[in-house]
C-alpha cells in the first residue's frame, strides 16, 4: 500500500508508513486478528497482560499513534501532507495485482481504498 503511495506522491517511505500503520491496525482489527494485537500490545508497550484482549488491541493501536504524532510530531493525515483521494482508487488497483494482499489479513481493493480514506 505505501509503495504505490510513495510511487504517485513525494513523501517519503517512513512518513507513508506512520500515517497508514495505525489506520491499517484499525481496520485489521477483529476478533480473528486480536490476539496478534494483544501480544504487540503487552510485548512492546508492556500493557497489562490481565486486560481483556479487545482492550489492549485498542489500546496498543492508540499508542502507536501517540508515538508516531506526539512523540515523533509527525503529520497524522494525508490531508496535512496535500494528498486527497483522487488517486486511492488506481494505487488500490496496483497494490492488490493478484485482487487481494494475502498477508496478515486479505485486503482487496476496496479495502485499501478504505484504509486510504481512513488517512484522510
Amino acid at each position: 500500500m505505501e509503495h504505490e503511495l510513495s510511487a504517485i506522491y513525494d513523501i517519503t517511505h517512513g512518513l507513508g508508513l506512520a500515517i497508514l500503520t495505525p489506520h491499517w491496525m484499525e481496520y485489521t482489527l477483529d476478533m480473528a486478528t486480536v490476539s496478534k494485537f494483544y501480544q504487540f500490545g503487552t510485548n512492546v508497550f508492556g500493557i497489562d497482560n490481565g486486560m481483556e484482549p479487545m482492550e489492549v488491541a485498542k489500546r496498543s493501536i492508540e499508542l502507536v499513534k501517540e508515538f508516531l504524532f506526539n512523540t515523533l510530531d509527525l503529520k497524522s493525515t494525508f490531508t496535512e501532507i496535500g494528498i486527497d483521494e483522487s488517486n486511492f482508487a488506481v494505487m488500490a488497483k496496483k497494490a492488490c495485482m493478484d485482487g487481494v494482499i494475502p498477508a496478515f489479513k486479505p485486503l482487496n481493493q476496496k479495502d485499501i481504498e478504505n484504509i486510504f480514506r481512513m488517512c484522510l
